[in-house]
């Protein structure tokens, strides 16, 4: 009997060692991940790895020390990703070192794979804060007696129109001037849609800027075939965002040309903003 009973305990025994024979005496190894590599992209590096068909692990672990946030990171990926993304990174951060490992269910590890990456630029965010303008900051030295009073480009109605003098002979270039009771030093951008016909629409004008209404410099010249101006009855222009070269608090739209070659204008919608660059990647910047 007691032969017995020790022939089927080998026997559970042997069958226990091949039902556990990928595990350790703590748990089950896990397998690795094989082809890891790094992508760098703004502001993100991207781990990619190939996992091995059925592998017998629970998820994987990649380790690294962020600076941005100053301390060391851990981030996880499911058994079934091929990838993970690491946000927030910056170039000026310099290599990022990484730690990457499978754990199995029991919590055993695999070796530590290394890989390191420099990231790519992270992109700088714009905020945009709109100039909150009333009749009474804008003027002309041309204003159109028999219609389109100033004040309509203020409206929010494409239907209405500002228009200079075409009805008196007011000599060119007629302009528009806008005082922005605030000063503009760090960037800016503006946008206007031209009045819903075909004639009189802006193709080449100057963009002025003064601090005291008297002074007045050149910010940029804007034409249609540099920096696509529109001529069609429903065409918007929004500006791209421009750094601030001079500091000004006024600004003066002189028109040297139209579409159809004429001293006069029209404009029916105008907007100007002031704009904050916030670039992540500036030495003084996340502190």
């Amino acid at each position: 009997m007691k032969n017995t009973v020790k022939y089927w305990v080998g026997i559970l025994l042997s069958g226990l060692v091949l039902l556990t024979g990928c595990n350790d005496e703590n748990g089950i190894v896990p397998d690795e991940i094989t082809g890891l590599t790094a992508e760098s992209t703004p502001g993100c590096i991207i781990l990619h790895w190939n996992t091995p068909e059925g592998a017998n692990f629970h998820h994987i672990e990649v380790n690294y020390y962020d600076p941005l946030l100053k301390k060391d990171v851990m981030r996880a990926a499911s058994a079934y990703a091929n990838s993970i993304e690491i946000p927030n990174t910056r170039r000026k951060y310099g290599e990022y070192n990484f730690t990457v490992q499978t754990v199995s269910s029991t919590g055993d590890r695999s070796a530590v794979q290394n890989i390191s990456m420099i990231s790519e630029p992270a992109e700088p965010t714009y905020v945009n804060t709109q100039i909150a303008l009333t009749a009474a900051d804008l003027s002309t030295n041309a204003q159109e007696p028999s219609e389109g009073p100033i004040a309509n480009l203020l409206d929010g109605n494409k239907s209405t129109f500002f228009h200079t003098a075409w009805s008196v002979g007011i000599p060119g270039p007629h302009w528009l001037q806008a005082n922005l009771k605030r000063e503009i030093t760090d960037s800016y951008k503006f946008y206007y849609a031209p009045r819903n016909n075909a004639n009189n629409k802006p193709t080449d004008f100057d963009l002025m800027g003064s601090t005291d209404g008297n002074e007045w410099f050149l910010i940029k010249n804007f034409t249609k075939e540099a920096d696509g101006l529109p001529t069609t009855s429903t065409g918007e222009y929004t500006s791209e965002v421009y750094r601030v070269e001079r500091p000004f608090s006024q600004i003066r739209i002189m028109v040297n040309e139209t579409n159809n070659g004429s001293v006069f204008w029209t404009m029916s919608e105008f907007k100007f903003y002031s704009v904050t660059i916030e670039d992540p990647e500036a030495p003084d910047a996340d502190e």
